[in-house]
């Protein structure tokens, strides 16, 4: 192998349907499924789900998806309303919110049905190509990276992709956190995770540096035996971010309750500017490619906002921001062009 290429997807709850909608593009220009199209596929919180969806097979040992981009929208817009059901009136969402300084937000019983009729019995070393999956062990106090490359050597850690996916989505306010086990490098096993989201929203960066020592264990060849980065291609895609300012009179005299709602969102976009940032400055100029939209509308970035609505507006956002601007486009199509995902002739 020669040319080396990443997907990385953000993390953003039911804002997932940005990524989605890009990735169905993505599928029509190269005439292939996405897990055809690239060697490790990295996800967190909602990108983690979405990138296991992508790579779970039909049948155990066959190279055939279980799901296509189509159906994995759609367990988004039809059973959203499982994991985070709406309060359909004011009586309801206030003591919603009141509860909410208690405990999470949702229980854990919808995303646990959901996730399991998605996910199956599927284990990590059944995915169709390489994954990386990010979450935060509180029980370690580690970063935790699942991955097939570590799961094919070691039997143990060949866990459920339910379990991974349920452990990169434990979104803490949202959901809460996830037990499970999972031995590594001396470390407690009895995992206590939460969503990736709090330390790497964007898992390109992670997934840059899994391949970068590693590449040989990937297949990687080249001539003089180490990487060559205009050969490593690395498209990431996000979930949408809100710029609406928080003012200075908030900033300075709100309390607990002000910024239990907000800091999430401030973690999340100055996670992922950063890791653009770095990804910008390491990549060969060409070879990396960011995709994402901006939410002005304040009302639509609520991550566990599950009525069609919003969908709706993120998917139209998706189109004028990305699939509909020529710009963006003809990124897009030089990116896939230059990583050999696409002919010159199809432009």
């Amino acid at each position: 192998m020669k040319t080396f290429r990443i997907l990385s997807i953000d993390g953003g709850g039911l804002r997932g349907v940005v990524p989605l909608t890009i990735l169905k593009r993505v599928e029509e220009l190269t005439g292939k499924p996405i897990w055809q199209s690239f060697d490790l596929i990295a996800g967190t919180s909602t990108g983690g789900l979405i990138a296991s969806a992508l790579t779970l097979p039909k049948h155990t040992g066959v190279a055939e998806a279980k799901y296509s981009i189509k159906d994995i929208m759609d367990v988004y817009l039809q059973r959203g309303q499982e994991i985070f059901p709406p309060k359909k009136n004011a009586i309801g969402r206030f003591f919603n919110s009141a509860n909410a300084t208690i405990n999470p937000k949702y229980s854990d019983k919808g995303i646990d049905k959901v996730f399991r009729d998605v996910c199956g019995n599927a284990k990590m070393n059944d995915a169709l190509t390489h994954l990386l999956v990010c979450t935060y062990d509180l029980t370690n106090n580690v970063p935790l990276f699942f991955k097939t490359r570590s799961s094919k050597k070691h039997p143990d850690q060949n866990i459920e992709i339910y379990d991974i996916c349920r452990a990169t989505s434990a979104g803490p306010t949202y959901l809460p956190a996830y037990e499970l086990k999972y031995p590594n490098n001396g470390e407690l096993p009895d995992r206590l995770c939460i969503d990736g989201g709090v330390f790497v929203n964007n898992p390109s960066m992670a997934a840059l540096s899994e391949f970068s020592k590693h590449y040989k264990e990937y297949g990687y060849e080249s001539k003089d035996n180490d990487i060559q980065y205009e050969d490593v291609f690395v498209l990431s895609i996000g979930t949408g971010s809100y710029y609406g300012r928080i003012t200075p009179q908030e900033a300075k005299y709100k309390g607990e309750l002000f910024w239990a709602t907000r800091i999430s969102d401030v973690m999340m976009k100055g996670v992922n500017k950063t890791t653009d940032y770095g990804m910008k400055e390491m990549m060969v100029e060409g070879n990396y490619l960011r995709l994402t939209i901006t939410i002005a509308k304040e009302e639509y970035s609520e991550m566990a906002r599950a009525d069609d609505e919003a969908a709706k507006y993120l998917i139209g956002e998706t189109y004028n921001q990305v699939l509909n601007k020529k710009e963006e486009m003809d990124k897009l199509k030089d990116f896939l062009i230059k990583a050999e995902l696409m002919s010159n002739d199809l432009v």
